[in-house]
């Protein structure tokens, strides 16, 4: 038995790097808008160091899904949204890493009177980013893409008409032991 089942169990690395983006670019949203309101220079500064994280991590993200995307093949299930998803997701990158290089070699963008400028482009790419999030959660929870194909079976398998339910009910009242020592009810 792995000490990390679940690591082992993934078909690709890609579900380890798309959070990460997805979280940085919304915080750091978020803290350009509270530089915005509060005028502290703190948040300014996040927002920036931020930006430059997200844009790192979008990149691990994109090279991972494209690395996923080829190993899947053209008739899985749910693969036309597979291309929807990529071509949003690289735009939103490229929007995202474009952004950050010019906060990091334009000062008076990352410091200066400029900086307003750039809750536009973090809107955008927010935007984009949901919209792109939301077509690879349609590809995971509703097409089983990435998802282990004993989990599928599984899952099928617990699909029953219902004459089996009453029987699959009966069974369900006995305890099970497991190897952990810990028994309940399935």
């Amino acid at each position: 038995m792995s000490s990390f089942p679940g690591l082992s169990a993934l078909q690709n690395l890609h579900p380890l790097f798309v959070h990460f983006p997805i979280a940085l670019i919304l915080v750091t949203l978020l803290f350009e808008l509270l530089w915005w309101v509060f005028k502290k220079e703190e948040f300014r500064e996040f927002a920036t160091y931020l930006l430059y994280l997200s844009a790192l991590a979008s990149i691990a993200a994109v090279a991972s899904g494209l690395v996923a995307s080829n190993s899947l093949g053209h008739d899985s299930p749910g693969h036309e949204f597979v291309h929807q998803h990529r071509d949003v997701m690289y735009w939103m990158s490229g929007l995202l890493n474009i952004t950050a290089a010019a906060v990091l070699f334009i000062k008076n963008l990352r410091i200066g009177d400029l900086r307003k400028v750039l809750l536009l482009p973090l809107l955008l790419i927010s935007g984009l980013l949901v919209y792109g999030a939301d077509k690879g959660g349609l590809l995971v929870f509703e097409h089983g893409m990435g998802v282990n194909a004993t989990t599928m079976q599984q899952e099928e398998s617990h699909e029953m008409s219902p004459g089996d339910k009453s029987h699959h009910q009966e069974q369900k009242a006995e305890p099970k032991e497991h190897s952990h020592g810990d028994d309940h009810q399935h």
